[in-house]
């Protein structure tokens, strides 16, 4: 695997030889690594790339080198085509994905998407052969999955995972909390370029009881989970959040925007609440909905986990595996 790191970050001790982090640098939300494309020329002849499509330049990167040695890939699409709406959103829609992202996808062996929706999408807007599209699942590790049986507090703890980015919308968030904050511990895991701008927005809004607690991996991301009760999600855009299934493994109940990809995995009532984007006044009467009931509530978690059982990486794996068997096939189909 090929993968990056941030340039102040370092490599895991305990990962292994099939892991191989590359030095990497930040620019408008979008990494630059300089070592890709030498470790991806010097791959041996035959090599499939399983190329995981989330920001510019390393598409790009993988594209060449199927121009210069026939290098097959598969191209797995991790957002909502119609782009977020940071500033560079404008050159996405009309330079970079009609251009660029239409000739990587048409030129894949393979592209792969979340959802029915995003594989009709991705076909009608960039002319590649349906047949080729394949829209499969993400999948939760099993260390994410939690039996416990969860009890609402008297002050029940939400959770945001996630970028503090422009698509993330956590300003919604907030303005759905001014008003009722002190009703809940709320915190806010990850970082982003607008976290400055967000813990302003908080102070201004006066709000009580919430916490920026920065990026967290690993046992500190599941204890994060383990220790809240709600799951907040109030994106613009999603491909198929691995934040969603993670706290349904955890047995959380949602709430989260009525968008593509989430509509796939929080069934509205069932095991969370959906609402409209954007609207931080139905997200508000949300929040204050799934604690309203604490045994509706627990059917919820129960509701939650059971649906994430469809969601373990060893049976996502086994459809990845037959997907990689079929691109090792014929290079023209």
């Amino acid at each position: 695997m090929l993968t990056s790191r941030n340039t102040e970050g370092a490599v895991d001790p305990a990962e292994t030889g099939l892991v191989r982090r590359l030095r990497a640098l930040q620019f408008a939300n979008t990494k630059i690594i300089p070592g890709l494309p030498g470790a991806i020329l010097r791959l041996p002849r035959g090599s499939v790339i399983h190329l995981h499509v989330n920001s510019a330049l390393v598409p790009e990167t993988v594209y060449a080198a199927h121009v210069l040695r026939r290098t097959r890939y598969i191209a797995h699409l991790h957002f909502d085509i119609s782009t977020s709406r940071h500033w560079a959103g404008p050159v996405l829609r009309r330079v970079w994905m009609p251009v660029v992202l239409r000739r990587v996808l048409r030129a894949a062996a393979a592209v792969v998407v979340f959802t029915e929706e995003q594989r009709q999408a991705v076909a009608s807007a960039y002319g590649v052969d349906v047949g080729r599209i394949f829209a499969m699942r993400n999948g939760v590790e099993g260390s994410f999955f939690n039996d416990d049986e969860r009890v609402l507090p008297a002050r029940p703890r939400l959770l945001y995972v996630g970028r503090l980015a422009v698509e993330k919308n956590v300003s919604a968030l907030l303005q759905a909390l001014a008003g009722i904050s002190e009703r809940f511990e709320t915190t806010l895991v990850g970082d982003g370029n607008l976290e400055a701008d967000l813990k302003h927005e908080s102070a201004k809004l006066g709000l009580r009881n919430i916490r920026f607690y920065g990026r967290a991996a690993g046992q500190e991301l599941l204890t994060a989970y383990r220790t809240a009760d709600v799951l907040v999600l109030p994106s613009q855009h999603e491909g198929m959040s691995l934040v969603l299934l993670e706290a349904l493994a955890m047995g959380l109940p949602v709430v989260a925007t009525d968008i593509s990809g989430n509509r796939e995995v929080v069934l509205h009532g069932e095991n969370g609440l959906l609402v409209p984007p954007g609207d931080p006044a139905a997200l508000r009467g949300a929040l204050l909905e799934i604690i309203a009931d604490p045994d509706r509530y627990q059917r919820m978690s129960r509701a939650a986990r059971k649906l994430a059982e469809q969601y373990r990486w060893e049976s996502v794996s086994d459809d990845f595996e037959r997907l990689y068997s079929w691109v090792r096939g014929p290079a023209v189909r």
